[in-house]
């Protein structure tokens, strides 16, 4: 028969303590780093400052920046920066104010102050989205993803928002907090920021922006 050892008390104590200790180490996650904001605009007192046209209104009201399409199968953009960013995170609260919910609303990335295209990551009121390359010259954007339905978007007069993430050719894109997808295109390497807003077949199409941040990535 083998003799059995009798272990001291302090001795388990102390062992039992580092146990628990290497756990509780095993458990701790770090605190992650917020992102460094380099720009930041919640009232939209001087940012934002289109010119509104028969077409499109442009407007600050209530802290919100309004783009209200008039007119039926109409677009229209803002650039809400004067300096240009490269690889960013593009964040945003949008809000269908009013209007049809067959509609196109969203933010405008890279758009150079010599170029006469960007990118833009667009959703709509009944519940689609898509990425494209849009600007002065074109007649009809160019699809880098087609509109897909996605049941994160909040159909009608809600609030959505939206995030796009921008690192070399890799552009993520995200809505409230739910990662949409990726594409990969690098014509566009930096720009200014801003909103989008179209119509389809009906005008008045009504939408609220708050909140915009640029972040570094």
């Amino acid at each position: 028969m083998k003799t059995s050892k009798l272990i001291p008390f302090s001795v388990l104590l102390l062992v039992t303590m580092l146990a628990c200790s290497t756990i509780s180490n095993l458990g701790a996650q770090p605190t992650p780093t917020p992102n460094k904001v380099i720009f930041e605009e919640t009232e939209f007192s001087d940012a934002c400052q289109g010119e509104s046209t028969p077409e499109v209104e442009r407007l600050s009201e209530n802290g919100q920046f309004i783009m209200n399409v008039v007119s039926p199968s109409y677009i229209g953009w803002t650039e809400c920066t004067g300096s240009e960013f490269s690889d960013l995170i593009l964040e945003v609260d949008a809000t269908q104010v009013s209007g049809p919910n067959n509609n196109a609303y969203g933010v405008i990335l890279r758009y150079g102050l010599e170029a006469d295209a960007f990118y833009t990551f667009i959703i709509s009121g009944d519940g689609y989205y898509a990425f494209t390359v849009d600007g002065v010259n074109y007649t009809d954007p160019e699809f880098l993803v087609e509109w897909t339905e996605s049941s994160a978007i909040r159909q009608g007069a809600q609030t959505n928002r939206l995030k796009v993430v921008a690192v070399g050719s890799s552009l993520k894109y995200y809505v409230n907090d739910q990662f949409l997808g990726e594409v990969q295109d690098s014509r566009f390497t930096t720009g200014t920021v801003g909103f989008f807003t179209g119509s389809v077949e009906e005008g008045n199409v009504r939408i609220a922006f708050d909140n915009l941040r640029v972040s570094e990535p």
